[in-house]
C-alpha cells in the first residue's frame, strides 16, 4: 500500500527523487525537523472543532519569519478529557527557496509535505520499544541535518526538538526535559535511546543509554506508510497548493482537449464518411430492386388475378348482401338516397335523416364499423373480421328537409405507399 506513494526527500541540500518519478510526477516530500516549525499542543475542549487555529499563533511566535503567513498542519496523538494533545507542524517559505529550486529543476508537483523524523519514528518503533507503559523516555535520531529529539510519556510525544550537529548535548536534553515537565509535568526520565551516531558524552547523567542499530530503519518507508493516513500532518504551503491545483487542472485541461481533440476527429470521419456509405448503401438497394422488379411485378400480376376470382366467387361480399347489412343497421327515418357499389372495392352512398338527428347518423355510422363478417358468413373462421375495414363520413349537414350525409366504405385494406 505504501509503495502507491511516491517518497521525494530534502536532506543535506539534496533532493533524492524517488524511482521512476518523471517530470509532472506528484510526490510527498519529506523534510528534516530542522527545516520545521515542529511543537507539541495542548489544545482545550472547547477549541477542539479549531485545532490550527488555536495552534497557529503558538508556531507564528517560534518562526524566524513572524511577518510570514504560515500553513500550520496538526496531528493528534491523544485525546483527553480536557482537549486534545496535538503535534502541531509548518513549513516557513521564507526558508524553502533552495527546495523550491530543486523540485522545480526535478519537475516535481508536491502535493504532501511531512517530518522525515516522524517515517524513522515509525519506522523505528518495535526496536526502540518507547511505547511500554507510561514511563517518560528520550529517542534521539541522528540525520544529515540534525539530530531529531524526542521526549515521549509512554507513547506520546511531550516534547520534540531539533538539534543541530556539534551542539552542547547536555544542554540541549536539560532544555528538552525541562519543556516536557512544563508541558506533562514532572516525571522522572527512566531511558534514553539513541539510534545513529549521535555524541553520548554526559548523556549517562540523565537516564541509562541504549544504542539502537540503524540497520532495518528506513525513514522513507516511514513517510510513506504516514502519507496514506488522512489524520498524519500535511504542511504544504497554501502557496504550493495552489500551484498544484494549478498544475492538476492545465494537466485535466490538456487531456479534456486531447479527448475533444479525438472527439472532432471521428465527428470529421463521420460527417465525411457517412454520406458514402449511404450513397453506396443506396446505390447497392437501387440495384436489388431493379434485379427483383421483374419478378415482383409478376407476382403481384398472379396475386391481383386470385383476388378478382376470389372476390367473384364470395357471395356474401356482393351487392345485394352488403345492401342487407346496410339497411340492417339502418335506424328509423333515415332514408338512403344513393348508392355507388364497387364489387370487392368499396362502397359509396347517402343518405338523410328525415327527422335532423344527427346523432342518430352518427350511431349508424358505427354501427356499420361493428358489423363482423362472421355475422354475414356465419363462418366461425372468419372470426371478428371486420366486414368492411373502414367505415368514413366525411360530415353531416343540416338542411330544411333534415340531416344529410355521405358514407365511405372500404372491402379492403389500403396499400401503403
Amino acid at each position: 500500500m505504501a509503495d502507491e506513494v511516491q517518497i521525494a526527500v530534502f536532506e543535506g541540500g539534496e533532493l533524492t527523487v524517488p524511482e521512476g518519478a518523471g517530470k509532472g510526477s506528484e510526490v510527498a516530500l519529506a523534510l528534516p525537523l530542522n527545516r520545521l516549525l515542529v511543537k507539541v499542543v495542548r489544545v482545550p475542549a472547547d477549541h477542539r472543532d479549531d485545532m490550527v487555529g488555536f495552534a497557529t499563533p503558538i508556531l507564528k511566535a517560534m518562526s524566524p519569519y513572524p511577518d510570514e503567513p504560515l500553513t500550520v498542519s496538526c496531528e493528534v496523538v491523544r485525546e483527553t478529557e480536557d482537549g486534545v494533545l496535538v503535534v502541531a507542524a509548518a513549513l516557513p517559505e521564507g526558508s524553502s527557496d533552495d527546495m523550491a529550486t530543486a523540485l522545480d529543476d526535478a519537475g516535481l508537483n508536491v502535493m504532501r509535505v511531512d517530518a522525515l523524523a516522524l517515517g524513522e519514528l515509525r519506522s523505528a518503533w518495535p526496536k526502540l520499544a518507547l511505547g511500554g507503559g507510561s514511563a517518560r523516555k528520550l529517542a534521539l535520531l541522528d540525520g544529515k541535518d540534525c539530530i531529531s529529539l524526542f521526549v515521549l510519556d509512554g507513547d506520546c510525544p511531550v516534547a520534540a526538538r531539533a538539534l543541530s550537529h556539534g551542539c552542547d548535548m547536555r544542554r540541549e536534553v536539560m532544555l528538552s526535559l525541562l519543556d516536557a515537565e512544563e508541558f506533562g509535568g514532572a516525571a522522572e526520565l527512566s531511558e534514553i535511546v539513541v539510534v545513529g551516531d549521535v555524541p553520548r558524552d554526559g548523556l549517562d547523567a540523565f537516564a541509562p543509554v541504549r544504542a539502537v542499530e540503524s540497520e532495518g530503519i528506513d525513514p522513507v518507508a516511514g513517510v510513506a506508510e504516514r502519507s496514506m493516513e488522512a489524520t498524519s500532518l500535511n504542511v504544504l504551503p497554501d502557496s504550493w497548493r495552489e500551484v498544484l491545483d494549478e498544475t492538476r487542472f492545465k494537466r485535466k485541461m490538456k487531456t479534456w482537449l486531447g479527448t475533444a481533440g479525438g472527439v472532432w476527429l471521428l465527428i470529421m470521419a463521420v460527417l465525411v464518411g457517412v454520406p458514402k456509405v449511404y450513397d453506396y448503401m443506396i446505390h447497392r438497394q437501387e440495384t436489388m430492386c431493379k434485379a427483383h422488379r421483374s419478378s415482383y411485378n409478376k407476382v403481384r400480376e398472379k396475386r391481383d388475378q386470385v383476388e378478382s376470382v376470389r372476390l367473384v366467387s364470395n357471395h356474401d361480399l356482393g351487392a345485394l348482401e352488403t345492401l342487407r347489412v346496410v339497411t340492417s343497421v339502418l335506424p328509423d327515418n333515415v332514408t338512403l338516397k344513393s348508392w355507388n357499389f364497387k364489387r370487392g372495392d368499396k362502397l359509396s352512398f347517402s343518405g338523410i335523416a328525415d327527422d335532423g338527428d344527427q346523432q342518430k347518423v352518427y350511431d349508424f355510422k358505427d354501427g356499420l364499423a361493428g358489423v363482423m363478417l362472421s355475422q354475414v358468413s356465419e363462418r366461425e373462421e372468419d372470426g371478428d373480421i371486420p366486414f368492411f375495414t373502414n367505415v368514413e363520413m366525411p360530415g353531416v349537414k343540416s338542411t330544411k328537409g333534415g340531416a344529410t350525409f355521405n358514407v365511405n366504405c372500404d372491402f379492403k385494406a389500403k396499400e401503403v405507399e
